[in-house]
């Protein structure tokens, strides 16, 4: 398994990052065993915010992006370790899925964290109809802030495409179109 670091205003010693190397190929070792060496790779970035580390990780696993987002006070391998649990877990659940949908047994990992099953079909509570309008992106951060939404869906009446405005943790604004 191939690891990738990727620092963001952070001074972390190389010892330090060597230990959390191991300890990501340690824990995730048993789940890709059997595939050749530099197949998969887990990349990892560490950043250092006002008040302490945030890490995230990010694993391709058969087509799936797998990803963590952690922060912790105090250290960045606390941070790392909050992670790769988060990330243990969304891949025993990727597997598990897989495995019911190829009706094959699945296999037996020692010591694998004990995760909820999830139900066949998602049912739909409610359905939203609405009308459109063309309007520009400063429009529709309005119309979604005086709705007290986290996201917005409009036309685009610069690109004539159908976008989402939503709003981010850090407080700023996000926009998604489709292509």
């Amino acid at each position: 398994m191939l690891v990738k670091f990727n620092m963001k205003d952070s001074q972390i010693p190389e010892k330090t990052m060597e230990q959390m190397e191991k300890k990501l190929q340690a824990r995730f070792h048993r789940y890709f065993a059997d595939e050749p060496e530099n197949k998969t790779t887990v990349l990892t970035k560490i950043a250092d915010q006002k008040h302490g580390f945030k890490a995230e990780l990010t694993l391709s696993y058969q087509g799936y992006l797998l990803r963590a987002e952690t922060s912790d006070d105090k250290a960045a391998t606390a941070a790392l370790d909050k992670a790769i649990d988060i990330l243990e877990r969304q891949l025993v659940k990727c597997k598990n899925k897989l495995a019911q949908v190829r009706h094959q047994p699945i296999p037996e990992v020692p010591d694998a964290p004990a995760i909820e099953e999830e139900p066949a079909e998602y049912p739909v509570v409610r359905v939203k109809r609405l009308e459109v309008k063309p309007m520009n992106v400063q429009e529709a951060i309005l119309n979604m802030n005086m709705l007290g939404h986290d996201f917005y869906m409009f036309e685009n009446g610069d690109s004539g495409k159908i976008a989402t405005v939503y709003k981010r943790a850090d407080g700023a604004y996000g926009l998604i179109e489709v292509e």
